[in-house]
């Protein structure tokens, strides 16, 4: 393995109560989220924030799940109210990854169709083939990954729903909070395909080969740079954090959050706000391009 990671960021799910409720929040933070959506095999219901590459998944309407992978076998994520659920990879094809998860030790679980009906912009629908893959970490589900294929991307990448108010244009990276990161380093090399390109006492840093990044961090370490991040629900040792949200103009993104009534921190180049206004996540917004 390299010091970069064989695979990309795909998406980013967000488990809340309300669909309406947290598209709303969303928007308030300057986000355009696209109309509700319902997965047609397994029947909960999300709304989607994309961006050029990936996206954020608000999803919801667990209660409606017909798998028990969803209804049941995330309860730990859902228990915890409105909380960051996983982070999934590319996979450039599932069906072909069977024997390489067997081969590293770990087991990919059956292929669940996340495939949905898409509003188009202007008019019409489209239907998204989408396709996902959980791999459990034996050490903690809740620091599981999961990998997704999408087999009509044009139904997932549509220029006009990555136009945002905030003038984000992608994500930069992601950090979780975990109470002892070096327990997941060898899953997370595992599932991402490289060795980290950073270690300390304080966490560890995982690269993309498009420059985007994933942070394990201890408690101290990210709080002390982001009092606004979530604390680990009681009995638990890890929680999706703080999103690096890369914005065309940090003014833009400073209005949009003023005009969504949303309190920001502005540091020396970022704005940050805070967990209760993400559903659970943190936001820096950082310019660039």
């Amino acid at each position: 393995m390299t010091a970069k990671t064989t695979r990309s960021l795909d998406h980013f799910v967000i488990s809340v109560g309300d669909i309406e409720i947290a598209s709303e929040m969303y928007r308030r933070l300057g986000f355009r989220v696209m109309p509700t959506m319902e997965h047609m095999h397994i029947g909960t219901s999300n709304s989607i924030v994309q961006f050029h590459d990936t996206y954020l998944e608000l999803i919801g309407e667990f209660e409606l799940a017909n798998s028990e992978l969803l209804s049941k076998g995330m309860e730990p994520w859902t228990s915890q109210g409105d909380v960051f659920w996983q982070t999934s990879f590319t996979s450039s094809r599932l069906d072909d990854e069977i024997e390489r998860w067997a081969a590293a030790g770990l087991k990919m679980e059956a292929i669940t169709s996340a495939a949905r009906r898409v509003r188009l912009p202007n008019r019409g629908y489209i239907n998204t083939a989408s396709r996902s893959s959980y791999i459990w970490n034996p050490q903690d589900k809740l620091a599981s990954l999961f990998i997704s294929d999408h087999p009509v991307p044009e139904a997932i990448w549509i220029p006009e729903y990555q136009c945002h108010p905030n003038s984000c244009i992608r994500v930069a990276g992601f950090r979780y909070l975990m109470a002892d990161p070096a327990k997941h380093v060898d899953y997370f090399s595992k599932v991402t395909g490289g060795e980290p390109a950073k270690r300390s006492n304080e966490g560890v840093r995982f690269e993309t080969p498009r420059g985007e990044f994933v942070e394990l961090l201890t408690p101290s370490a990210l709080h002390a740079r982001y009092p606004e991040a979530p604390q680990l629900s009681p009995g638990t040792e890890t929680r999706g954090a703080v999103f690096t949200i890369v914005v065309e103009s940090l003014e833009r993104c400073r209005w949009a959050l003023r005009d969504g009534g949303v309190p920001h921190r502005i540091t020396d180049g970022a704005i940050v706000t805070g967990a209760a206004y993400g559903c659970g996540v943190a936001y820096e917004f950082v310019e660039g391009k």
